[in-house]
């Protein structure tokens, strides 16, 4: 087995090696050096790069863009170097990295394999949102659930689903549940999360308004986008007053298209 980065980078390949228990040497050459990774059963166990050996020697291998590679099957490691689990070093490196699957705010997310997540050591954001993915659920509600902020859902749901440890289904952006914050801005608008316009923006194309929805009440208003409001309707306290909103209500928003 050879070939080079032009369709599957470091990081597939040594899952595919992984996944089929392969044991043999996972050699790279590219311009910036050569190396090996050795696996035994599909478990990483020495790694090199240049003088680097082991977990440093491994992510030298995995962050390379170009190059050729070449998986010689039955050579052994001629010593050991690494002890963790391909998930954990794949998972450091995707996060150094910031490989992602593009996750959107309104997508539905589920954990894809629970008996890998076991064995992983997660970040605080990771641990924050895998308990909730033994069944399906929207990431908007995954941002109120975990209190995390839909950026940094988005991002970790992102890595995660890198590794393949999530599944991530596209859905249309339409009504966003939210729930209602008090704005520091003053005046009749609303401000929503810039990922939420970015959404609805792709999908429906240029709008200025958005229909809020509480109990039997419905208006249009002007919305802008306020950084890490989330899964936060952010409304001014004027606007509350005339509207009759409170902090802490949950309502639906839509656009005006």
């Amino acid at each position: 087995m050879e070939g080079d980065f032009t369709l599957l980078g470091p990081i597939d390949l040594l899952q595919l090696l992984a996944s089929s228990r392969k044991t043999g040497a996972f050699q790279v050459q590219s311009r910036e050096g050569r190396g090996a990774c050795f696996l035994e059963r599909g478990r990483p166990v020495h790694a090199v790069w240049g003088d680097k050996v082991g977990r440093e020697a491994l992510f030298a291998l995995l962050t390379q863009r170009e190059g050729r590679f070449r998986f010689v099957e039955g050579q052994a490691a001629p010593v050991t170097s690494l002890s963790e689990s391909l998930d954990n070093y794949l998972l450091e490196a995707i996060r150094w990295l910031d490989e992602r699957v593009q996750v959107g705010p309104f997508d539905q997310v589920r954990l894809a394999d629970a008996s890998r997540a076991s064995h992983l050591t997660l970040s605080a954001e990771e641990l924050a949102v895998l308990p909730h993915l033994r069944q399906p659920a929207a990431v908007m509600d995954l941002a109120l659930r975990t209190n995390l902020g839909l950026e940094r859902v988005v991002v970790t749901l992102g890595h995660l689903a890198r590794l393949g440890l999530v599944r991530v289904t596209p859905r249309t952006p339409r009504t966003a549940r939210l729930v209602v914050a008090l704005s520091p801005q003053a005046g009749r608008a609303v401000w929503v999360d810039p990922l939420l316009l970015r959404a609805w923006r792709g999908h429906y194309g240029a709008f200025e308004r958005v229909h809020v929805r509480w109990g039997e009440q419905t208006v249009a208003l002007p919305v802008a986008e306020a950084e890490g409001a989330g899964a936060k309707l952010l409304v001014s306290g004027e606007a509350m007053l005339f509207y009759g909103l409170h902090a802490g209500e949950p309502v639906l928003v839509w656009p005006e298209v």
